[in-house]
Parts: C-alpha cells; sequence; structure tokens
C-alpha cells in the first residue's frame, strides 16, 4: 500500500493507526473484500456460548463494517502489520479503534472484529516463521474469552486495556513455563558495561537527572530532596564516568571511572531485549524463572532471526528494594529479584497499590492485611515509608547463572 492510498483511507473512515504505521507498510496488501466472514465469527460465538441477541448485535455490526471497502482495506493493512510491528517494536502505541465512519454499536463492537482479524493475520505470520501451533495455542483466545464474558455480563464491548490486549491478538507475546515474553527496544536509561577480565556488570546512569539522597529519581511519590544530585555522564576516547547504579536499583552519588581497555559495553539504547511479563498465579520461583528464560532464548533465536537479544527487561512493584525490609531472604519475591540488575523509574506506588489494594485511590487503614506481606506494608506506610516501581535487566550471559544472584554478589 503507497502512503498516499493509506492517508485517504485514514481521512475517509476517520479511523485512528498507530503513530508511524505508514512507514512499514508498503509491502503489504489487502487480500480479501471483507474484515471477517460471517462463519469466521460465529465460530468465535459458538466457542464462547453467547447467547442469540448479542450474537446478532455482532453480526449486525460485521454487516456494517464490512459495507464499508475502505475501512475493511485499512483494517486488513493494519491487522498485518500487527504482529510485526510489536516484535520491532515500532508503531505499537495502539489506541481502541472507533472509526467515525460507523456509528452506534458498530462503531463500539470494531475494534473487538478487528482483534479477531489480527488473530488470524499474527497466526499467519507464525506459520511463515515456521512456529509450530503450540505456541500460539489459545494466546488470542484466552482475551477472546475475556472480552466475550464482560459483553455477556454487562452488554460492554469495548476494551478495559486494549494496548495490553491487542499483544495477545496479534500472536506476539507467548508464555514459555511460568513468564510471558515480547521483543522490547531498550531506551538510554541505563547503561550496562562489562569487565572483559572478570565478567562484572556495571550499570550507569545518563546525565541531568535529579537523584535524592536515597538513590531513587527526585520527585518519584511526589517526594523531593533539597540535598539532591544530579548525575553526570562524560566518555571519552578511553574511559566513561557517570554515576553508577547499585544491583539493587539505586544510583549512587560519587561517580565512577570505567577504563574502555577493561570494560565493554553490553547494554545500549536500541538493543533488543525480552519484555518479561509475570502472570498471576503460584510458581513464582528462581527455578521457574531459569526454566523460562532459557525457553525464551531458543525460542526466539530459532524462530526470530534478524533479531539479536541481549537479555531480558521488565518493570514491577515486585523488584523495590523495601521488600527486602519486611520479609526474609528465603522468600520467592526476594530471591527472585536478586537474579536481577534493578533500576529506578518514576512509577511510584502506583503498581504496587494495584497490586495490592485493587484500587491506587484506595485507604489502606480501612482495609483488613490479610497476607504478612500485606501486613509488613501496611506497616511500613504507617512509618511514613514509600515503594517504588522498579526497573531491571537480565544479560542472557546471566541467565545460565540464574540462582546465584549473579550481579547482587557484586556490590
Amino acid at each position: 500500500m503507497t502512503t498516499e492510498r493509506f492517508y485517504k483511507l485514514i481521512e475517509k473512515t476517520g479511523a485512528i493507526a498507530s503513530e508511524g504505521l505508514e512507514n512499514h507498510i508498503g509491502d503489504l496488501e489487502a487480500d480479501s473484500d471483507v474484515l471477517l466472514e460471517k462463519n469466521q465469527l460465529l465460530e468465535v460465538l459458538e466457542a464462547n456460548k453467547l447467547e442469540k441477541e448479542k450474537r446478532e448485535m455482532l453480526f449486525k455490526a460485521l454487516e456494517e463494517v464490512n459495507a464499508v471497502p475502505e475501512l475493511v482495506e485499512l483494517a486488513q493493512i493494519m491487522a498485518k502489520d500487527g504482529h510485526r510491528a510489536l516484535n520491532r517494536c515500532t508503531a505499537i502505541e495502539f489506541v481502541q479503534p472507533k472509526p467515525k465512519c460507523l456509528s452506534g454499536f458498530a462503531k463500539e463492537a470494531f475494534a473487538f472484529l478487528y482483534t479477531q482479524r489480527c488473530a488470524i493475520e499474527g497466526r499467519k505470520a507464525l506459520r511463515a516463521r515456521g512456529v509450530p501451533e503450540t505456541y500460539d495455542a489459545d494466546i488470542p483466545e484466552r482475551m477472546t474469552r475475556n472480552q466475550l464474558k464482560k459483553y455477556a455480563e454487562t452488554g460492554d464491548i469495548n476494551f478495559d486495556d486494549y494496548p495490553w490486549d491487542v499483544n495477545f491478538y496479534c500472536c506476539a507475546i507467548f508464555r514459555l513455563d511460568r513468564f510471558y515474553f515480547i521483543p522490547y527496544l531498550w531506551g538510554d536509561t541505563p547503561e550496562a558495561w562489562r569487565n572483559i577480565r572478570t565478567g562484572a556488570v556495571q550499570a550507569l546512569w545518563k546525565a541531568g537527572d535529579s537523584v535524592r539522597s536515597d538513590g531513587q529519581l527526585d520527585g518519584v511519590n511526589g517526594l523531593f530532596d533539597e540535598s539532591a544530585f544530579e548525575t553526570i555522564y562524560e566518555e571519552t576516547e578511553n574511559a566513561v564516568t557517570a554515576n553508577p547504579v547499585s544491583p539493587d536499583g539505586l544510583i549512587q552519588r560519587l561517580p565512577v571511572t570505567l577504563e574502555k581497555k577493561e570494560w565493554r559495553k553490553v547494554l545500549k539504547e536500541g538493543d533488543h531485549l525480552l519484555a518479561l511479563h509475570i502472570p498471576g498465579g503460584s510458581g513464582y520461583t528462581v527455578e521457574r524463572l531459569k526454566s523460562s528464560c532459557t525457553l525464551a532464548l531458543e525460542f526466539y533465536e530459532k524462530y526470530f532471526t534478524e533479531y539479536r537479544f541481549v537479555g531480558f527487561w521488565s518493570e514491577s512493584w515486585l523488584y523495590d528494594v523495601g521488600l527486602t525490609k519486611i520479609i526474609g531472604p528465603e522468600r520467592n519475591i526476594i530471591r527472585v529479584q536478586r537474579q536481577f540488575y534493578c533500576y529506578p523509574t518514576m512509577e511510584g506506588e502506583k503498581m504496587i497499590r494495584h497490586e495490592v489494594l485493587h484500587d491506587t485511590d484506595a485507604d489502606y487503614t480501612k482495609l483488613v492485611p490479610k497476607t504478612s506481606l500485606e501486613k509488613g506494608i501496611f506497616a511500613a506506610w504507617d512509618r511514613g515509608e514509600h515503594f517504588h516501581t522498579a526497573g531491571m535487566f537480565l544479560l542472557k550471559e546471566e541467565v545460565p547463572l540464574i540462582g546465584t544472584d549473579p550481579y547482587w554478589k557484586e556490590k
């Protein structure tokens, strides 16, 4: 599809496409005059035992969508690129589409119908790579079940978390043993350097950020420090000088200098990592982490050969060093945390409040803690302490060392 044609379709349909999509669709063309065949939708609805009245509403919505050829063409192009966009980590600011050329329920239902096309195109892409069907079995279906359950119970077909769900509909995320994985493009913070002789890893922060005395970014959780320091980063032909990040995720006030004859950069902006996502449930252990990461490297190195994945990335409240103050080192949360090289973010307590209180605005003092972890968190809040969502990286060279605290022992 030409860029000119793409813009015309956007204008005609009033649809919203991901930013930058027009730069990646030159090799794509629509190959059907419908978004979905009625029997394709019927199969999905029967599998989920949707009642007749709500089925008919979706069939009617599909008819209205299929009656707009420009929307059908555009949606097919977007769906074809969805899978590979998530893998190249560009044009992935997905927003639930509500084309202006539609109205009423059809406008609301379009996104759901479109995700079913994404699943079809995603699976085509996986088969073209030679990925066995076992890897994507039930990947989009688990999201479809949730969506249709909500629709059946409430009549609302809109998505609660469309950007997250579309990873599944596009067949771009995989559960390998305990964890989910999907490609991720590393930003500019922090860098990681490895000692050529010892193999030790040191993370360095970028210049120009204000950091509190406790090692957290100034302003996180709304707290500011009058004695905060500003980070530096100076690189020459022979060395780099910057504020180091300790593996527990705190930026240090005193800069360090790494000589390039002794250190090499192993993680930089633009590197490809595998984002690790944590489903709920049991099995959050060091052993399952090692198994999952090993399987993920094997999978992506076999089927996504155009990328060079240098390790793993994630952000979570589970990586907050503050948790070590309230639960013992033998707990799985701490044991897993110590397998990563952590670093601070500006996300603060939002995630832990969502996960523990199930409402970021809830007043914990009106709740009764049910577990030892919750009791420890509530007590910390009583003392005026705060928690922080932290990021982490795990380089592929350390995967065989999971279980030995590969970065933390270097503190």
